[in-house]
């Protein structure tokens, strides 16, 4: 088979500058530009997300560090998103400590699996919370962008005009937190032979139930 035109390492690599960039437009720029630019960054992300596997896959690629550079560099790169999101005040410290938190620990989860010779496979909530994350950010900066040109009222999108305080962007913000804290405890209960086993120094089970 032919090699691939471009590595598709390279291609997740770009996930790594293109975050903080995305992040610095939207929060030291406070105009239409920063935001169109940011959204425009956010969804070169999620394009080389799909890029890069479909490159490995479709020129057989797939190495063992993209494996794991590939889940690492989205994690990267959504949880920056994510702070910029909340330096612009359009989440709660809370929530992106859920995210952080839930990410954390399946990396986690899976470095105790490697040790002890076993692979953690992607499970479904996984998948969906990926799906809703990319949704949820993408269409925050829509919606911001959409309120710097004067199409939706200024009290679905500022605070101090929001009932309570609570923005449409901070509600978007709840479901994607309540997803991923969902999904947390799925990868607990899939990972939870080994993680038991491992505790007590036991013999693991030889593979780990998937959905």
């Amino acid at each position: 088979m032919a090699a691939p035109p471009i590595d598709p390492n390279l291609i997740t690599l770009l996930r790594l500058p293109l975050a903080p960039a995305a992040v610095g437009f939207l929060v030291f720029w406070d105009s239409p530009w920063g935001v169109a630019i940011a959204l425009v960054l956010s969804l070169l992300l999620e394009a080389t997300d799909a890029l890069d596997g479909f490159v490995a896959r479709r020129y057989n690629a797939v190495s063992d560090f993209g494996k794991l550079f590939d889940p690492f560099s989205d994690a990267f790169a959504r949880f920056t998103l994510f702070l910029g999101l909340w330096a612009i005040g359009a989440a709660h410290l809370w929530m992106i400590l859920i995210l952080f938190y839930r990410d954390s620990s399946i990396s986690f989860f899976r470095s105790i699996a490697a040790t002890r010779g076993q692979v953690m496979p992607a499970r479904k909530t996984g998948k969906i919370k990926a799906i809703v994350q990319a949704i949820g950010v993408n269409g925050i900066l829509v919606f911001l962008l959409a309120a710097h040109l004067g199409y939706v009222p200024a009290y679905l999108a500022v605070a101090e005009q929001a009932p309570y305080g609570l923005t449409l962007p901070w509600w978007v913000m709840l479901v994607v937190t309540i997803v991923t804290g969902a999904s947390f405890f799925d990868y607990l209960a899939g990972a939870w032979p080994i993680l038991s086993a491992a505790w007590s120094n036991q013999p693991s089970p030889t593979e780990t139930p998937v959905d």
